[in-house]
């Protein structure tokens, strides 16, 4: 053969290509390849377009924390559900649940806006305006109001088989008032310090569900918890053994309600528990949401304007029941606030005065 043939074609029993056919495949294939490359190209600028898109409308978000309680508090997870719900329903705010010690944490955080929003309470809030007690630095001046939060109760667990059929009969015995910074230890300690015992003690410091496995253990003899019942430690206590809730004598009543005015009257529904046949008398107190002052007014206004449609209405309670409040016929329990000298913010006050609410003098900020 021919350096010409053998240069121009490849024989041996092997499909005959003319390198001008063989030239053609090549560039047919590179076309094929930088259509597929430039195809690619362009579908990832696309996706990059649309995740810079959801990048830049998450950012135009404003970004707040809710001050709850402790992972499984009922104030938890009412801070949970008002986030989740926002979020949802709202393309000006980002909210985030907050863990926390407690009612007394949650105020202190607030009131130095380290947290923009929080759940506290009636018992907290009195003392943290005026300065006295656990806020002997000072007064919680930046506090405002936005809605009441739920109707809470403040109530002693023991067992049956303890013996214990008084808060008088904890003397001396093992009892856990709850983590420090919160509001179940506060009114624990005050309830204790009004019959007299709170010297005698042997105290623990356990969060929920701890007080729960200690008492079901043999390693306390009575706990207290706070918030709207039921919640779901006790009902395991319940559960497993021949739970009680401890009532609260007259006498003490009369003596807290006095020297508290935070503090009402009232009872533990019979069967909130397994085998609680009857009302038990406990202490009771109203939550509210608070917002640090600076806050911008129409943030509150925002939620407000979220969380009081009729689907929120409906909604939220099966998340939370302290979530109910927002069925309550004297929603928001602006008298609660003026009891205790809460103002509101101003976002909120401007959507309870739309709404045709005469707002106390004591505690508006619109000028």
């Amino acid at each position: 053969m021919s350096r010409g043939n053998s240069e121009g074609k490849r024989l041996e029993g092997c499909e005959i290509v003319s390198l001008t056919e063989k030239e053609d495949i090549v560039m047919k294939n590179m076309q094929s390849y930088w259509k597929a490359t430039k195809t690619a190209f362009i579908f990832g600028i696309l996706v990059c377009f649309v995740m810079l898109s959801t990048v830049n409308a998450d950012a135009k978000k404003l970004s707040l924390s809710v001050a709850g309680a402790g992972i499984g508090q009922s104030s938890y997870i009412q801070a949970a559900a008002l986030a989740d719900y926002v979020n949802r329903h709202s393309d000006k705010l980002s909210l985030t649940a907050q863990t926390t010690r407690g009612f007394v944490h949650n105020t202190r955080l607030v009131n130095s806006g380290d947290t923009e929003l929080g759940f506290s309470g009636t018992t907290i809030i009195y003392p943290a305006l005026l300065g006295i007690e656990k806020f002997k630095e000072g007064k919680c001046e930046n506090l405002r109001g936005i809605i009441n939060s739920g109707d809470s109760m403040h109530y002693w667990i023991t067992l049956k088989s303890k013996g214990i059929n008084s808060v008088k009969d904890m003397a001396g015995k093992r009892i856990n008032t709850g983590t420090p910074g919160s509001n179940t230890r506060y009114i624990g300690r005050l309830t204790l310090k009004a019959y007299g015992v709170y010297d005698t003690i042997h105290e623990s410091s356990l969060n929920f569900p701890g007080s729960s496995s200690a008492l079901l253990d043999g390693k306390i003899d009575a706990w207290c918890a706070a918030g709207a019942p039921p919640a779901s430690t006790v009902i395991e206590v319940f559960s497993a053994r021949d739970g009680k809730i401890i009532a609260i004598d007259d006498y003490v009543f009369d003596k807290i309600l006095k020297e508290y005015p935070p503090f009402v009257r009232s009872k533990l529904p019979a069967n909130t528990y397994d085998g609680q046949t009857e009302d038990v008398p406990v202490l009771g107190y109203q939550a509210y949401l608070v917002a640090h002052k600076d806050v911008p007014e129409w943030v509150t206004y925002e939620i407000l304007k979220i969380i009081m449609t009729p689907e929120a209405k409906k909604e939220l309670p099966t998340a939370s029941t302290k979530w109910k409040a927002l069925n309550a016929p004297d929603v928001p329990k602006l008298q609660g606030m003026s009891q205790v000298g809460l103002k509101l913010h101003p976002g909120a006050e401007k959507f309870w005065m739309e709404k045709g609410l005469t707002i106390p003098a004591n505690i508006s900020t619109l000028k």
